[in-house]
């Protein structure tokens, strides 16, 4: 029996209304009107099966998608070419490929850490401050379980 190899690609969206929310749902849902956008039914039908969002963190802006092997080209340039979300305009940086949901997880806690460190560097009221430890906590305790 062989197992089905994907690609997990690591991934932040830059907003300029910082204030917009989505969810995992509308996230899949948009990259998927985007490939058939552009690669049209094909691309489309090809990505289907294996196509998954399996983490997004609003706060830090960071997601976690899957995709198999043989199609990653076709989300690595929809991923490119995607400027708008929803008619707000939208910027995608793909961080990481890996082979293993692991690597890009280690790398998603990696940059969450330099970004807390970051932002707790800066002067802000306790209360904010509060905020995003509480935030980077459950955050840490979240990323572990995409592996089980």
């Amino acid at each position: 029996m062989v197992r089905f190899k994907n690609r997990y690609f690591l991934c932040e969206y830059i907003q300029e209304n910082q204030e917009w929310e989505f969810s995992e749902r509308d996230l899949l849902n948009e990259i998927k009107d985007q490939v058939e956008y552009h690669f049209g039914q094909f691309g489309s039908g090809k990505i289907q099966f294996s196509f998954q969002v399996k983490y997004l963190n609003s706060i830090s802006r960071l997601f976690i998608l899957r995709v198999s092997r043989e199609y990653k080209s076709i989300i690595w340039s929809t991923l490119l070419f995607m400027n708008m979300f929803r008619g707000v305009p939208i910027k995608i940086r793909t961080l990481s490929c890996s082979g293993t949901i692991r690597k890009c997880e280690i790398r998603a806690r990696r940059l969450l850490t330099k970004w807390v460190h970051k932002i707790l560097k800066c002067d802000m009221p306790n209360q904010l401050r509060n905020t995003i430890i509480r935030d980077y906590k459950q955050t840490k305790q979240i990323l572990p379980q995409l592996t089980q």
